[in-house]
């Protein structure tokens, strides 16, 4: 293994923005945003599957924390990018300087938004906040709150948090906040009917979900996600359009080059390594999420067919597909081992996502023969995705962009070299379980 403002702020801003095209190597996360997009959501009362129908008492559910500050400070973001309607100071001031908080007083309005894996509005309402307030958002309660548990229950699907004043698309945002969210399974903890179907977990795992914050301008027709209006709501009945051009990792280089292939990383967890000529049965499943800003047009279809090049740790690698159609794709990475064994598919893998046996790297020198070849046992690896452009308009400014992360549950182990015998020794052992690992953006190549 190697280890190695508004509207007096908008005409300055404009001249950045046009320049604005270089893609983005990171997902951020820790700005304010006018917008703020939940990738992945699921609540999920019973996440079993055919191979493991139910899982008792065991629950799935996602929890969002939103943070409204009463004041947003100088900087370039949020105040061009994710913020540039309300920031500085979160609407008080039109040019940046000193800041006066509080920037506003009284109530305020969140407007939230659930879209399935196709994008298609399944449910919306509102929020009612105040200045450096914190409310938390649990998806499993808010469903049986608004008597769509029967609806949403198992369903995957993603969140759109944006203000109410800009919430038709008639007016821009008038405040901007943070959010951040978890996945959360453990417990189901409640008693509401029908019995067994109840919102509250006790968490015993859990991942981070990445939130990514999107400025969010007044709309005009017809109109698409630009940096200034990353959100789109007039005249789409609920199933509002988002994309994080920002804050998310861009798709397209604008160049008026339709060849142009964007590549991008996640994290996988063990993968299978032969122990002599016995099945190595230390793997587990990775899930990736792919969320996109667009489903793949059917009729000139990008991502339904999308190459994948799957690497182990020694640099060995080789090459698959997926199909990433839809805005929303979820995919339970498995091995030869972990489909012969078994491993529980949850539910909502089987009836929105894609289960897939993966190619495995073959490996090179020798095989490894037992404990002390522990760490090539616990192989970890990564997956490569090669995304075509699905648009270029030549607009040299952001047109597209995406979000991954993976949840490998179980990555990779530690061990140290005895200094006598010249091999690797479990004397000091690290597995990590059950943890988000956010995307690597590597950028876009042209053809």
């Amino acid at each position: 293994m190697k280890i190695n403002k508004k509207v007096v702020m908008a005409g300055t801003a404009a001249a950045v923005l046009a320049t604005f095209s270089m893609p983005s190597h990171a997902l951020r996360e820790t700005e304010a945003g006018e917008a703020n997009l939940v990738p992945f959501v699921i609540w999920d009362s019973n996440p079993g599957a055919a191979n493991h129908p139910g899982f008792g008492p065991i629950g799935i559910n996602t929890v969002v924390k939103l943070t409204v500050p009463s004041a947003v400070g100088n900087d370039v973001i949020p105040n061009y990018y994710t913020a540039p309607w309300t920031s500085p100071t979160n609407g008080s001031n039109l040019i940046p300087g000193p800041q006066t908080p509080p920037a506003f007083a009284g109530t305020k309005t969140i407007h939230w938004f659930f879209l399935n894996k196709d994008s298609k509005h399944v449910a919306n309402g509102i929020l009612t906040v105040t200045p450096d307030d914190v409310v938390v958002f649990d998806w499993g309660a808010k469903a049986r709150q608004q008597g769509i548990q029967n609806v949403v229950d198992g369903v995957p699907g993603y969140l759109v948090f944006t203000t109410e004043a800009a919430s038709t698309g008639l007016s821009a945002a008038d405040f901007s906040f943070f959010a951040e969210a978890w996945m959360i399974s453990g417990l189901k903890l409640g008693l509401v009917p029908p019995p067994g179907q109840t919102g509250g977990v006790i968490g015993l795992v859990d991942a981070k979900i990445p939130v990514i914050p999107m400025s969010d301008g007044a709309d005009t027709i017809p109109d698409s996600p630009s940096v200034d209006n990353q959100v789109i709501e007039r005249n789409t009945a609920g199933s509002v359009v988002a994309s994080p051009l920002v804050g998310g990792m861009r798709t397209n280089w604008s160049d008026n080059n339709p060849t142009d292939v964007k590549v991008v990383d996640v994290t996988l967890g063990n993968r299978s390594v032969p122990i002599g000529v016995t099945t190595n049965i230390f793997q587990f499943p990775t899930l990736v999420v792919a969320w996109n800003d667009r489903n793949d047009d059917p009729q000139n279809p990008k991502w339904n067919n999308t190459l994948v090049d799957v690497f182990n740790d020694d640099e060995e690698f080789c090459s698959d597909s997926v199909d990433l159609s839809h805005q929303l794709n979820l995919i339970w990475v498995e091995t030869s081992v972990t489909k012969n064994f078994g491993f529980p598919v949850p539910g909502f893998i089987t009836n929105y996502g894609i289960d897939k046996e993966f190619c495995v790297p073959p490996v090179g020198g020798p095989n490894p023969v037992g404990i002390t070849d522990l760490e090539r046992i616990l192989s970890g690896g990564f997956m490569k995705f090669q995304l075509p452009e699905q648009v270029d308009t030549g607009l040299n400014a952001p047109e597209s962009s995406a979000v991954f992360f993976s949840i490998p549950l179980q990555y990779h182990v530690t061990l140290e070299t005895d200094p006598i015998l010249g091999v690797p020794v479990p004397t000091d052992i690290s597995l990590i379980p059950f943890s988000t690992a956010l995307g690597h953006d590597r950028g876009m190549f042209t053809q």
